[in-house]
């Protein structure tokens, strides 16, 4: 029996990490979070952040602060199901736009439609490191002066035009969970650089109080950075009940501060992010040469002006035949789109369709490890994959 199974993603974590986030969850210290909102405004060009708890509750409150109770928000018609959560809890109704499947980046046209529709806000999120458009999407979305949020929980390092994915919306959220880049084990972000919004900031900060200690957040973490060697990996991903690599919707909760050990730790993970994104992007070029282009598998390439952190490298299968490989980690993309997501229907404007993009991506795309836990021998047997599935 082969005991190596490579885990799909790996947000690295150092000894050091955990041992400054277990400190701060038996003492937590104001000074840990003021350190963290300095390096984020410093690293996204913010005026101000706020920590929460996960990045869903980021976007929650990020749409509760620019779109009116009650009110309507385009969401793309593909992409994580904590979109759908973040929507339930914010009580906001939805409307879909379609993606390109070539790039994953918003189709300009269906945007425009769905804003014509009637929309408050536009959500727009980058998935696996590959950047979403923003740029063009804001400078729609300003002709009917409609706000555009970012979504950059899945950021991981990427670029639009020579700026970080999650420094370019007037307002961002990022992610701090497992398995997004960069972790603390739990976590996110709201992201500002509008002024007018440093007010919302203060007495948000002051509605959501301090965060748990975290210890919960540090165990688990330990166990992320023990079990995801590939060699251990296989003990975990064999257990249903953790649904590892699955599509899981977790109902949202009323967002709270992060917890004082990820804020502890989140500083330190930030300064690691650079190293772990040349490893990416190195592994990912590798992949990218053994694709012949004969057309049976298509390489997503980032939107022009734009360059992919590689949380995941990402293909889409032409010929509708391939199958996933767990013990590799390559995997489909999301099942479903989100109209699909039964625990959206009720909050869905009704005929509201993902598009064509969208169901092609769900059918057709697949995405391979470049994380930095991928050996030499399972790279050279994700580029032979590569090689004779094109």
């Amino acid at each position: 029996m082969n005991w190596r199974w490579v885990p799909a993603v790996y947000s690295p974590v150092a000894p050091r990490s955990l041992i400054g986030g277990i400190a701060a969850a038996c003492a937590p210290h104001r000074a840990s979070v003021e350190n963290v909102i300095d390096a984020l405004r410093e690293r996204y060009g913010a005026a101000d952040a706020v920590l929460t708890d996960s990045g869903t509750s980021a976007l929650i409150l990020a749409l509760r602060a620019i779109v009116p109770a009650g009110g309507t928000i385009a969401y793309p018609g593909y992409s994580c199901i904590d979109l759908t959560a973040a929507a339930v809890g914010a009580g906001m109704r939805v409307r879909l736009y379609d993606l390109d499947p070539k790039t994953l980046s918003p189709d300009l046209e269906s945007v425009k439609k769905a804003i014509e529709r009637g929309v408050d806000a536009i959500v727009v999120a980058h998935l696996y490191g590959y950047p979403a458009d923003v740029g063009a999407v804001q400078e729609l979305a300003r002709q009917y002066g409609i706000p555009v949020i970012e979504d950059s929980a899945q950021g991981a390092g990427g670029t639009l035009r020579g700026v970080r994915l999650g420094a370019i919306g007037d307002i961002s959220i990022l992610s701090f969970g497992r398995g997004k880049g960069a972790t603390t084990g739990s976590g996110g972000a709201v992201i500002v650089r509008n002024p007018a919004l440093r007010e919302w900031v203060r007495q948000t900060r002051k509605r959501l109080g301090g965060g748990r200690r975290g210890g919960q957040e540090i165990c688990a973490l330990a166990a992320q950075w023990l079990f995801s060697h590939p060699l251990l990996y296989r003990l975990p991903a064999s257990v249903p009940a953790l649904k590892l690599g699955e599509m899981v919707y977790r109902p949202p909760t009323q967002p709270r501060a992060m917890p004082a050990a990820a804020a502890a730790m989140l500083s330190s993970v930030l300064r690691m992010d650079d190293c772990e994104i040349a490893v990416r992007r190195a592994r990912a070029n590798k992949l990218l040469s053994r694709i012949n282009g004969s057309g049976r598998i298509v390489p997503v390439h980032p939107v022009t002006g734009g360059g992919s952190g590689f949380l995941r490298f990402a293909v889409t299968d032409a010929t509708g035949r391939l199958a996933p490989v767990a013990s590799l980690g390559l995997l489909r993309g999301y099942p479903l789109t989100l109209e699909e997501h039964e625990q959206l229907r009720p909050v869905l404007v009704a005929g509201e369709k993902a598009g064509t993009g969208s169901v092609q991506l769900r059918d057709r795309l697949f995405t391979l490890p470049t994380h930095s836990r991928v050996g030499s021998r399972d790279q050279a047997r994700l580029q032979d994959w590569l090689a004779r599935s094109s």
